[in-house]
């Protein structure tokens, strides 16, 4: 077995408690659940994949709308049966090309139905940053959420801080200290994760909370997470666990225990490229 198996150990990302997942932040929350959802499916669960605020739909696979009529929790169960991992959505949206969230209480609903074995909730929009500020009505958890991943994109770190990289700027600037028009530091992405109205504003109060650094591969990767890794040993707050790698290329491991050692092997990358 693969060290990317070792996922539901003790040190995981995600372990067999969590069957809610919500992801918040930007840089790469899309491409996480998908990846997610592919990994859960080759382990032979029930995945049902969503949003409570809008995303486009998948480049292939079965998806159930709410807006198609009724008996909506039968054929969902249908479809997972058939299809085992499945996106579930509200409505499609014409205009935008994406498609619709399902309230929190319809989540709740699906949670508590034992429907799937896992959900995979995008529950933040970020307009395809590589960070993200939440707004005061963002972001929308499902209250039932037993972990939330807040995303972020390294390859926003020393680049300047304005609207066309970090999405709700000015927000941003007042959270972390970042001044308007300065380069973005690792520190200002740890205090992002650490205010309360930062990245896991809204998350549940026994909800597992894990930062998610993405895009590793992106030039001077590793040498941020050196930085990372000196950083965060300094800080108070330990709640948060912080892991670092590449959703793109199925790459996922502790950024502070073997950096060098990623849990995912290439066997296990090519398999999810097809």
């Amino acid at each position: 077995m693969s060290n990317f198996m070792d996922l539901s150990g003790p040190n995981s990302l995600i372990s067999d408690k969590h069957r809610l997942i919500a992801l918040t932040g930007a840089g790469g929350k899309t491409t996480l659940v998908r990846w997610l959802s592919m990994f859960f499916k080759a382990e032979k669960k029930r995945v049902i994949s969503t949003t409570t605020t809008k995303i486009l739909p998948p480049p292939r696979g079965h998806i159930v709308l709410q807006s198609d009529g009724p008996h909506f929790a039968e054929r969902i169960h249908s479809a997972l049966n058939l299809f085992s991992s499945i996106t579930v959505a509200r409505d499609f949206d014409t205009a935008s090309g994406k498609l619709l969230g399902l309230s929190r209480e319809a989540i709740s609903a699906l949670y508590k139905s034992d429907t799937a074995d896992i959900i995979l909730v995008e529950a933040d929009g970020a307009a395809r940053k590589p960070l993200k500020a939440p707004a005061e009505h963002e972001p929308v958890i499902p209250l039932a959420a037993d972990l939330c991943i807040g995303v972020m994109g390294l390859d926003a770190v020393y680049r300047s801080l304005h609207e066309a990289n970090v999405h709700r700027s000015e927000i941003f600037s007042k959270i972390t200290g970042a001044g308007k028009g300065c380069g973005v530091t690792p520190n200002h992405l740890i205090a992002l994760a650490e205010s309360k109205n930062g990245l896991f504003k809204e998350c549940p109060e026994n909800c597992d909370k894990i930062a998610f650094l993405n895009k590793t591969d992106s030039p001077g990767g590793e040498e941020l997470l050196s930085e990372f890794a000196r950083l965060l040993p300094t800080r108070k707050k330990r709640s948060i666990k912080w892991f670092a790698g590449s959703a793109r290329n199925g790459i996922i491991f502790p950024v502070l225990n073997n950096i060098q050692k990623p849990l995912a092997t290439p066997e296990i990358r090519f398999a999810f490229s097809q």
